[in-house]
């Protein structure tokens, strides 16, 4: 088969390589999506579905430190770094606690709000166009803490979250049973924010909208990438896994937690670890759940959805390679069932996927620095999915040199070098 020439090309089929392939194909360009596995395979469609314009706050930060040691003895607790991938995982975390300054931690949170800042309604804006718009549930979010001294101990988040333009309010109580019925006694406060929507089924957002640019002549090829074939200042294109060569105008790279072997043969290195995820699905958890909900003492997460209640969180660093641990889903159901004691947590499905994660929480949106024709799309850790169309929205003017409406020097690679 000959190469094919003219096209843009991005490599990656979750939903930031759907959202930039979108965004592309509206500027009239040819687009050939290629995607190492099946599109209803990808890490994309089994996230906790959130559109969580309110999670503008990084990772990072003092108190994270302070309690680093105490997660990682906890063999079931919120974070866990498998012993043999510590080598490797260093130099990310060294960059991980340069950003743990409260200095350091109020800028990123600002640029992520400026990210964020339309995240809402550049979702709105593809699912009215792809006439998806039943996939989103717009109810809004509750954090549920345990205690008022607990939510008292966060307020310095809260703080920063006003600051950075998110609006909430405080419950108490009978303030969340409003809400939400089903919760236990455990759940004693909390707060509750409207700029929040959530997708009633992510792998049907993928599987819909992928047929949606199908329809309409993006091309979409199921291939793994090789390298980068460069030349004279230009990306030429890609040689896949099978020998056959791709050329290509423009290249995207939208490779989720794959993609630092790409821009790494480009010249442009990046810290970037697959910060794994796990989540059960509960087919039938006899109780009903509204809305979005964060235990945020806990840190985990449950989302009404249309196959069942999706519960997950945590954090696991231990690569690309290794096999899961899913116990460690299994322990979110415990810990689920003491704030939900009607909840039924038997014959659920388990999940496993890789959220590419950069030491300070904000993703690579950027041209390559050393090949005009390459753009990075990457590295949104757990906020894939909220960014992804405000991601391919800019990622596509970035693509035709048009002004963009974010300051994107935060989310350049160069900050890597």
């Amino acid at each position: 088969m000959a190469p094919t020439k003219g096209e843009t090309l991005v490599i990656g089929g979750g939903i930031i390589g759907l959202a930039c392939a979108f965004f592309l194909h509206r500027q009239g360009r040819a687009v050939r999506v290629i995607h190492a596995v099946g599109l209803d395979e990808s890490t994309s469609c089994g996230n906790a579905g959130g559109i969580a314009a309110a999670e503008v706050l990084p990772l990072s930060g003092p108190g994270v430190l302070l309690n680093t040691p105490k997660w990682l003895i906890d063999p079931l607790g919120p974070l866990s770094i498998r012993t043999a991938h510590i080598p490797r995982l260093l130099p990310w975390f060294w960059r991980f606690i340069g950003a743990c300054t409260v200095e350091k931690r109020r800028y990123l949170a600002q640029a992520m709000a400026t990210l964020l800042g339309t995240a809402l309604a550049d979702h709105e804006a593809v699912l009215d166009a792809t006439r998806l718009s039943h996939l989103v549930a717009k109810k809004g979010a509750l954090f549920v803490y345990k205690s008022r001294s607990g939510r008292h101990a966060s307020q310095p988040d809260w703080d920063l979250r006003r600051d950075c333009g998110v609006q909430f309010e405080p419950l108490e109580r009978a303030g969340l049973l409003e809400f939400e019925p089903a919760l236990g006694p455990l759940a004693a406060c909390g707060y509750r924010t409207e700029d929040w929507a959530h997708y009633r089924d992510p792998a049907e957002l993928v599987v819909e909208l992928a047929a949606y640019l199908k329809a309409a002549g993006v091309q979409f090829e199921q291939a793994e990438v090789d390298e980068m074939r460069c030349q004279e200042g230009n990306a030429r294109g890609v040689k896949l896994t099978t020998g056959r060569i791709i050329d290509a105008d423009h290249i995207v790279v939208a490779a989720g937690a794959w993609s630092a072997r790409l821009s790494r043969q480009l010249g442009d290195p990046v810290s970037l670890e697959s910060e794994r995820g796990y989540n059960t699905t509960l087919a039938q958890p006899h109780i009903e759940v509204r809305s979005f909900v964060t235990f945020s003492e806990d840190y985990f997460v449950m989302t009404p959805m249309r196959m069942g209640l999706r519960i997950g969180g945590a954090v696991e660093f231990a690569g690309l390679q290794a096999p899961p641990n899913y116990n460690r889903a299994r322990a979110l159901l415990r810990l689920a069932k003491t704030y939900l004691p009607d909840l039924h947590t038997e014959g659920g499905s388990e999940w496993m996927g890789h959220r590419p994660s950069t030491p300070d929480s904000v993703p690579v949106i950027s041209p390559a620095q050393h090949y005009s024709n390459v753009f990075y799309a990457f590295g949104h850790g757990h906020l894939g999915l909220t960014g992804s169309m405000t991601t391919g929205r800019l990622i596509a003017d970035l693509v035709a040199g048009v002004p963009v409406d974010v300051d994107l020097s935060p989310f350049h690679i160069k900050r890597f070098s």
